[in-house]
């Protein structure tokens, strides 16, 4: 006689969310690896025969593409399904490393680098609505603080491979080495499927309802609380992205190595990481609002202690600054991203998370109009005065920095402000 079997005996056990996490992070990569390229802007300036200015349209090109299809591509995820989106999105960013690569002239290398913002506003469109369906609804919180975590970690690492490739293959090395990781995401994506929990697509008939572009401008327009996180959101990218856009140039001014320039960019990273980590555990003790304030103020000081840092001591003073601006960057991309989710409609996953990078990509653009600008003029100044090349180098990037977190305090003191406001 055989034993009564368990009334669960027969149930399938679910495949480990870790598995899916690894696959979303392994195809979202693609676009803090671009970190990489940072590195090989001095490398390519020289290729190709460029005015320091003339780089920023490397940046610009791939950016502004991605940051104008973000929205509508994350409204196709939510209506045509984010797995499906997500898939197409890492095809068609290998192709376009591999023309990046293999680009015979500057304006070949512009044009790949529009396909790659295709790509990979396709692919991150997505990618945050599959990590939070990897977990029950009641865990968005960790799952967007393992999603960033994720995200920064790639960041950690991209300036290291960025250096190394370069080494081997060049500045098109920043481009070669991503394309076997990408496809690699591409072909784990059956597995990926396995671990999501069932997707709900919004009826064609039911997007103005749910969630559409044109239905976010009029709560942008309505809210005047969910308008001010998004602007601050460009704000705190607009002050970070001065580290990515000048450092690059300044570190090996002040004798680094292209691999020691990558590595130091990596604390930055790996203060970003640790932030995006501690989220869950630091809204145990504060709210939302207080937890983007607070981060907000470590990343004002940060930025301000990068910019008195003398060009003989880099290390370690320069390390400590990066890792608290990161720091306090990481936990505000988690808390922002937490807000807006909460706002929009669940069925507008991706919409929701394509947001948060627009508000990204639109900081980054205004940043690589203005610093570069800025610290051209500062460079000029200083070779005026009669300093060496490298020193005047140094010393536009530390011009920097009190601009940058003169912009980033004010921000903090009227996020302060509103909160007070809200409180009363």
């Amino acid at each position: 006689m055989s034993s009564p079997s368990s009334p669960h005996a027969d149930t399938p056990r679910p495949p480990t969310p870790y598995l899916g996490f690894a696959i979303v992070g392994c195809g979202a990569a693609i676009a803090p690896l671009d970190f990489a390229v940072n590195v090989a802007f001095p490398a390519m300036t020289e290729a190709f025969a460029l005015a320091t200015p003339d780089i920023r349209w490397v940046a610009l090109c791939y950016v502004i593409t991605y940051g104008s299809l973000m929205l509508f591509c994350g409204v196709l995820g939510d209506r045509l399904g984010h797995l499906r989106v997500f898939r197409w999105g890492l095809v068609l960013s290998a192709l376009a490393l591999v023309a990046c690569a293999a680009a015979p002239s500057y304006g070949g290398l512009l044009a790949g680098r529009v396909l790659q913002g295709i790509g990979v506003a396709l692919t991150l469109s997505c990618a945050p609505a599959l990590a939070m369906g990897l977990l029950a609804a009641g865990q968005r919180t960790q799952a967007l603080s393992m999603y960033n975590a994720m995200f920064a970690g790639a960041g950690l690492l991209a300036p290291l491979l960025g250096g190394i490739s370069m080494l081997h293959w060049g500045w098109a090395g920043v481009y070669g080495f991503r394309v076997p990781i990408v496809l690699l995401a591409w072909l784990c994506t059956p597995w990926l499927s396995s671990c999501l929990r069932p997707q709900t697509l919004i009826p064609p008939g039911a997007v103005s309802q749910t969630g559409s572009v044109r239905g976010l401008w009029g709560l942008l327009r309505c809210d005047a609380d969910f308008a001010w996180i998004n602007l601050v959101s460009v704000g705190v990218q607009f002050c970070s992205f001065t580290i990515a856009l000048s450092l690059p140039y300044a570190l090996p001014a002040a004798g680094w190595g292209g691999t020691a320039s990558g590595a130091m960019l990596s604390l930055w990273a790996l203060g970003v990481l640790a932030g995006s980590g501690v989220v869950p555990v630091l809204l145990r003790r504060m709210d939302l609002w207080s937890a983007g304030i607070a981060a907000q103020g470590v990343m004002a000081l940060g930025l301000a202690w990068i910019g008195v840092v003398p060009m003989a001591q880099a290390w370690p003073f320069m390390a400590l600054a990066l890792l608290l601006q990161g720091l306090g960057l990481g936990v505000f991309q988690v808390v922002y991203a937490d807000q807006v989710v909460a706002t929009l409609s669940d069925s507008a996953r991706g919409l929701s998370g394509s947001l948060t990078l627009v508000t990204r990509t639109v900081g980054i653009v205004g940043a690589a109009m203005v610093w570069l600008w800025l610290m051209e003029r500062l460079q000029n100044r200083a070779l005026a005065n009669g300093v060496s090349l490298s020193e005047a180098v140094w010393a536009s990037t530390m011009g920097l920095m009190p601009w940058a977190a003169g912009v980033a305090l004010v921000l903090a003191g009227l996020s302060v402000w509103r909160q007070s406001r809200r409180m009363r």
